[in-house]
């Protein structure tokens, strides 16, 4: 295959076109369905591109990483953008006026974030007012706890900006023209790339400049990568790329070499099994020679003495009898023998 019909120099062009034609088919015509029956028109579909690696991640960032697109998702013309800045707030507002930015809708310092929105219902209002969040880079690791889960499950974490470059205007365009994919340390990742109200093309375009810039963030590259899939919101995953499942060089199995522990334990197994055929297989037993002296005893070879094993109910029943005959000798000299308890029962109150 030629190398133009390739994405990345891995991904089929073709087969990209094909996925992204049948999802967008498909997608609409359920959206069209769904508005027929609904009165309220339902939230925007999003294309998502489900990344799934050989070795999981060995930690989690807050940070996410920065993926350029040729088409935005958000445009801040119709979509509100809210940026969450430092004390005090109304430094950074004088600063975004003085840089003529228009685009941000709102700006909310930490303060207020503890105050005016500490409730769940006004944190709730500010969530589902703004489509897009950005946040100052130094307050980052403070907002998970202020914010709280609904922002994660909505996919709307705040996007780390810096508000200290001279190219102020810039950078929070950059920021809002790009779209995030967020590490885990799970072996799927989903970055979007693309609205259903995009045309096919334009999603392709996203793919071509996004996939790239996706690979270079995983560790391992793309011999850390498994599959890549397709999908919106609610429907199925479509396939675009998957690694050839052997061994061979960008193999499902390649590197995956036995682990220590494993090793040690399977030696370990070989080697009690060598011993047990070890001692299954007995030696000879040499003859003990005879004296030819005149006593008549004669003794016998090794081999031919058997020593016989006691089970433990044999124990038990030698004991009981050797009990019962101790017993039978008691009452033969001083009669019955009563116990401590049988004692004091059978005696009559006022009676030594």
């Amino acid at each position: 295959m030629a190398k133009t019909e390739l994405i990345d120099s891995h991904v089929s062009v073709k087969q990209c076109t094909r996925a992204v034609h049948a999802l967008h088919a498909y997608a609409s015509k359920k959206q069209k369905e769904q508005e027929e029956t609904e009165l309220l028109p339902s939230s925007e579909q999003y294309v998502w591109l489900q990344i799934t690696v050989k070795r999981m991640h060995p930690e989690h960032k807050i940070k996410p990483f920065k993926i350029p697109l040729k088409h935005p998702l958000i445009d801040p013309r119709v979509t509100p953008v809210c940026l969450i800045t430092k004390d005090p707030q109304r430094e950074y507002k004088d600063l975004l006026e003085s840089h003529k930015i228009k685009f941000i809708s709102r700006v909310v310092g930490i303060t207020k974030l503890k105050g005016k929105f500490k409730s769940y219902e006004a944190r709730r209002m500010l969530l589902k007012e703004n489509g897009m969040f950005l946040a100052d880079e130094r307050v980052i690791p403070l907002l998970p706890g202020l914010l709280g889960k609904k922002w994660f499950d909505a996919k709307k974490q705040p996007i780390p900006v810096c508000l200290t470059r001279k190219d102020l205007k810039s950078e929070l365009e950059r920021a809002i023209e790009s779209s995030y994919m967020h590490q885990n340390r799970g072996t799927c990742t989903s970055v979007k790339i693309g609205l259903l109200s995009h045309t096919p093309e334009k999603i392709l375009d996203n793919m071509k400049i996004s996939f790239p810039a996706i690979v270079n963030n995983i560790k391992g590259n793309w011999d850390n990568i498994q599959s890549l899939h397709i999908k919106t919101n609610s429907s199925i995953s479509l396939p675009i790329w998957t690694c050839e499942l052997g061994d061979a060089t960008g193999g499902r199995w390649d590197g995956m070499v036995q682990s220590k522990d494993a090793s040690e334990e399977s030696k370990l197994d070989e080697d009690s099994d060598s011993n047990d055929t070890d001692m299954d297989s007995e030696e000879h037993v040499p003859e003990v020679p005879v004296s030819k002296g005149k006593s008549k005893s004669t003794k016998k070879p090794l081999n031919e003495v058997v020593v016989k094993s006691v089970t433990p109910k044999e124990v038990k029943q030698k004991r009981s009898t050797e009990g019962a005959e101790k017993k039978k000798a008691k009452i033969a000299k001083g009669g019955p023998v009563k116990s401590a308890k049988s004692a004091l029962i059978g005696k009559k109150p006022g009676r030594p």
